[in-house]
């Protein structure tokens, strides 16, 4: 597999894993967004497991 498809499928996987919903994780696993169109816990509260998702990265707005 060259580089490029890799990055493709990585892509491609993240859309099917990352929760749409306020929490934006991603998850190990993909998320049945057709019939919740979110993770469990965005959906209906029940907390997720933190071992079962990757924390989306930090957004710093320092200018420095």
């Amino acid at each position: 597999m060259t580089l490029a498809k890799e990055a493709a499928l990585d892509k491609a996987m993240a859309a099917r894993q990352t929760c749409p919903g306020p929490c934006g994780r991603r998850y190990f696993h993909c998320l049945p967004l057709k019939t919740l169109g979110s993770c469990l816990e965005c959906h209906d509260g029940t907390p997720a497991d933190p071992a079962s998702y990757i924390a989306p990265s930090a957004k710093h707005l320092l200018a420095a």
